[in-house]
């Protein structure tokens, strides 16, 4: 788990992954429980005082376009902009990225 910069939270990060998780549907408890984590990892991402591990992130991406989280339209945008305010040391791998949102589309729900 990567802490902030000189013990600074990153409150527009941590907000970003609380709206994210709550669009997705989950709890603090059952994202952590998918990912493997523990609940404490997922409030101190939320509270911008650490950020997720590459692997952890490109989890809550997936999830999150799988449960359409996203503007349609603009999902590679905001996974870039996600990945980019991690501030991880790995580069975002551009084949997952493709992948991903070259995915079929989930039918739609019955009404």
């Amino acid at each position: 788990m990567k802490r902030s910069s000189y013990g600074e939270r990153d409150y527009a990060f941590g907000q970003a992954m609380l709206t994210l998780r709550t669009t997705i549907g989950l709890t603090q408890a059952g994202l952590a429980d998918l990912l493997g984590v523990s609940r404490r990892a997922v409030g101190e991402w939320e509270a911008g005082s650490s950020y997720p591990k590459a692997h952890h992130l490109q989890h809550v991406m997936s999830l999150a376009v799988q449960q359409q989280a996203f503007a349609a339209g603009r999902e590679e945008e905001e996974i870039r902009a996600f990945w980019k305010a991690a501030h991880l040391k790995v580069l975002l791998d551009e084949s997952w990225l493709s992948a991903l949102l070259n995915q079929p589309s989930p039918p739609p729900a019955p009404v």
